[in-house]
């Protein structure tokens, strides 16, 4: 015992005895039903006997009695044992009986340690080495309890069930107070009494959470992941670290003299500070994964965790892909740094074929020193490694490539396969991984030797093979992502070269009524005014269609679909802060046409009515309408364009009196590209005026009558300025 009890603590222990003599009757009345019901069962009955001695020594003496320790220490024992038999299985230990002796020989002479320090220290006065040893077995014993009960515990989230949850906390009390109690005797010399009279009550308060974990669930097994483990097996390296430290600390104090504090306390932050860099050592972590691997699983990898988080590091933020596309590679190297940590590789490099056929390097993850820039022709797919890389997805040891090279005097294994000299030069290569694409070999991955040594058995090779299969799918489709993007730049070139066809074609049209018009008035003074003025328009056109043409080509497709806003093929859009006057662009434009029809009116024009856009592009967008009304009239028929404001929009409408249009084409044909109904048409001047209008926030509507004409409606935002739009003063 901890102390002396005084009649609350006697009272409070009583209490502790009925309790788990009650959950030891019940369990026991249950025969066997649940799987650890037994167990717990003789877990509950020595406790209900340490609880019961504590009560009935301390009833008639004040004197500590060494058998009560005694009684403790199986209570402590006992439910550890119950935690032993319930992570057995999925620790492995069923599996490596070796394993299973190592942990019970700790735990039993932990247990003996403590019987036999309990027994020295009976009736002693100042034993403080001992007593000091006895206190450390104690807190080690419910360490242990605890790192046991957090893998329960974390299994029972994981899919355990709520009774694991139950148990887990309901012994979790139990040892959670001895930790409490025998840190602070350890660091005081002696518990408070309040706590050493409290813990019959603190322990019988375990009895109905331990109760209901077997009402609610049989806690039949659970499932233990590697993770859980690594965590669990490193908080106890930690604990044990710690303890021993202390324990050293202790007597360095003791044998200091006037300096044993600033000694202690200075060893103490030494020790911590080198726990901390070995504990956070990359190598260090390696090390115990592997080493929990071999001795407490089956199979070496959680293949739902090593795939899901093969997957996370390719994708990564959802950019890769995209950054791959604007000309960096980071794709590749997530391919690299997601096959490497598999294995705890710290480096890797991507090789591809190049225009010759030999692969050379196009990607590297965190491997500095590699000076290969190519594999050579040792690797081409008609050479020995090539096919063996690509026919029989042989994971490359370049080990055993160079022992061969020694042993076979000449560098040739049992295969044939010989080691390169740049493989003989640099050890730290360590291994191949082909990367096969639908039968054909598209890269190979080389990996930086693992800082921890490791013999490699199939289980890594098939996930190695694996691995590489599903990175050649994720190059594949980056491959084909950029040729796809690549012949789409060249679809918009075409289309946007369309367009510009389609505008020259109308500047021709006018150039050629100039022509015409010229032999007949050419001795006219206004009319050799008008040439000149038509003739610099049209050079002035030509000119923006050119630099339009240019700077898409040059932008690429990335450019042209930043710029735009709807459509899949579109115009771009205004520059920000551009004011174009619609009632401006009207005017200039209704000179040329009139000479070629005459009987078009302008209405509304005489006031300014500004939008946010390119004047150029919504020139051309009116333009497209007007030829069109245009090529639909008969000679004189009327031809209306109309400019008005409506609300905070500028409406413009073009109106003929022409052959008009059923509503099946205006909804089929009208705004489709490349389809027209005209001789010679391009059929694009109704698309891009609708894209245009659209690129500008606006939208175009039609109304139409065979026979009747046609009226088209454009609707454009008005330019907001200061939160009031801009208006004829």
């Amino acid at each position: 015992m901890a102390g002396v009890l005084s009649g609350i603590g006697i009272a409070s222990h009583a209490v502790a005895a009925v309790a788990f003599a009650g959950l030891a009757t019940l369990l026991a009345a249950r025969r066997g039903r649940e799987p650890f019901a037994m167990p717990v069962t003789l877990a509950a009955a020595i406790s209900a006997l340490w609880a019961a001695s504590a009560a009935i020594v301390y009833l008639s003496t004040t004197v500590r009695n060494p058998w009560v320790g005694h009684a403790e220490t199986l209570r402590t024992a006992a439910w550890i044992g119950v935690l032993i038999l319930i992570v057995h299985r999925p620790l492995g230990f069923d599996r490596k009986p070796s394993s299973s002796f190592m942990l019970a020989a700790a735990l039993g002479f932990i247990v003996a340690l403590d019987f036999v320090l309990g027994a020295a220290l009976a009736g002693a006065a100042a034993r403080p080495a001992a007593f000091l040893l006895f206190v450390a077995t104690r807190i080690v014993l419910a360490i242990s309890g605890l790192v046991l009960l957090h893998n329960i515990y974390v299994s029972a989230q994981d899919g355990g069930g709520p009774g694991f949850r139950f148990l887990a906390i309901g012994i979790g009390v139990i040892f959670a107070y001895d930790l409490n109690l025998y840190t602070l005797q350890f660091l005081l010399g002696e518990a408070p009494s309040s706590l050493i009279n409290s813990r019959g009550i603190a322990n019988a308060l375990a009895v109905p959470l331990i109760l209901l974990a077997f009402r609610e669930d049989k806690p039949g097994g659970f499932s233990l992941s590697r993770e859980v483990a690594f965590n669990t097996i490193s908080f106890s390296v930690i604990g044990l670290y710690l303890i021993v430290m202390s324990v050293l600390a202790y007597f360095l104090r003791l044998a200091g003299g006037n300096w044993g504090v600033v000694l202690q306390v200075s060893f103490l932050t030494l020790t911590m500070i080198l726990g901390a860099l070995v504990i956070l050592s990359p190598r260090f972590r390696a090390v115990l994964r592997v080493w929990i691997s071999r001795n407490f699983y089956r199979y070496r990898y959680d293949y739902r965790k090593e795939w899901l988080g093969f997957i996370d590091k390719v994708a990564g933020d959802g950019k890769a892909m995209a950054a791959s596309l604007a000309g960096a590679q980071p794709i590749r190297e997530r391919i690299v740094e997601a096959t490497a940590s598999v294995l705890g590789s710290p480096g890797g490099a991507l090789f591809e074929p190049g225009p010759t056929g030999v692969f050379q390097q196009t990607a590297r993850w965190h491997w500095r020193s590699l000076e290969v820039e190519e594999l050579g022709e040792e690797f081409l797919p008609s050479s020995t490694l090539g096919h063996s890389l690509g026919t029989d997805l042989r994971i490359l040891d370049f080990d055993d490539l160079r022992v061969d090279h020694a042993s076979h005097d000449g560098g040739k294994d049992g295969e044939g396969a010989p080691c390169p000299a740049w493989a003989l030069a640099d050890r730290s290569i360590w291994l191949a991984v082909p990367m096969v694409h639908r039968g054909r070999l598209i890269a190979i991955l080389l990996l930086e030797r693992s800082p921890v040594v490791r013999d490699l058995n199939w289980e890594d090779y098939d996930l190695l093979r694996t691995l590489g299969q599903q990175g050649a799918s994720y190059l594949a489709e980056a491959a084909a992502q950029a040729a796809l993007d690549e012949a789409q730049a060249f679809d918009e070139f075409n289309r946007r070269f369309a367009f510009v066809m389609h505008d020259l074609k109308n500047v021709v049209s006018q150039l050629g009524l100039v022509s015409r018009n010229a032999r007949k008035h050419m001795d006219n003074a206004e009319f050799r005014e008008d040439l000149m003025a038509t003739l610099d328009a049209s050079v002035t056109k030509m000119r923006d269609l050119l630099a339009l043409l240019g700077k898409q080509s040059a932008g690429g497709l990335s450019q042209v679909r930043a710029e735009t806003k709807g459509g899949d093929v579109t115009v771009p859009a205004a520059a920000s802060g551009e004011l174009a006057d619609l009632a401006e662009i009207a005017r200039d434009m209704i000179l040329p046409f009139r000479r070629q029809h005459s009987a078009l009116e302008l209405e509304g024009a005489g006031q300014p009515l500004f939008v946010a856009g390119d004047a150029g592009r919504l020139a051309a967008m009116l333009t497209h309408l007007v030829q069109n009304a245009i090529d639909a009239s008969p000679a004189g028929a009327p031809i209306r364009v109309t400019l008005k404001r409506h609300h905070d929009n500028a409406v413009i409408t073009v109106r003929d009196r022409g052959h008009g249009m059923s509503a099946t084409f205006i909804r089929d044909e009208l705004f489709k590209p490349f389809r027209s109904s005209k001789e010679g048409g391009f059929g694009i001047g109704a698309f891009e005026a609708r894209e245009i209008a659209r690129a500008h926030g606006g939208r175009i509507d039609v109304a139409s009558k065979p026979g009747e004409g046609t009226r088209f409606t454009i609707t454009l935002p008005l330019a907001q300025a200061h939160g009031k739009t801009l208006a004829a003063a």
